[in-house]
């Protein structure tokens, strides 16, 4: 079973995102776990809108990479900054595995299975 650590940041929007990324991956086999360094893939929820969180978003995708030294295999971008930023976003934080927009939401499992 692949294990996946949800960080969401921002809003209460990324909030109800990442409840609808959890029960799509949970009912896809994933098992949810609360620290990225007991997962495979640490998916980070960013926010694209307000400065201290866009710099949160960067911060816990930078502290995510860290990790990739124990069990955590893939960092992957997600929400709202993943979405607006994406190719830039790509070039300037290459310790992001994947960027991944809304789109890709509703075959997450799946698109996280590719990355890894």
């Amino acid at each position: 079973m692949k294990k996946v650590a949800l960080v969401t940041l921002g809003c209460s929007r990324n909030e109800t995102d990442s409840e609808e990324l959890a029960a799509r991956l949970a009912n896809d086999g994933w098992e949810l776990v609360s620290n990225a360094d007991e997962a495979d893939v640490a998916l980070i929820n960013t926010c694209g809108f307000v400065e201290a969180a866009k710099k949160d978003s960067i911060d816990a995708v930078l502290e995510a990479n860290t990790l990739k030294q124990g069990k955590l295999k893939k960092v992957v971008a997600v929400g709202c900054m993943a979405e607006r930023y994406g190719n830039e976003l790509a070039e300037a934080l290459p310790e992001a595995d994947a960027i991944l927009g809304f789109d890709d939401y509703k075959d997450i499992s799946a698109r996280l299975q590719s990355i890894i």
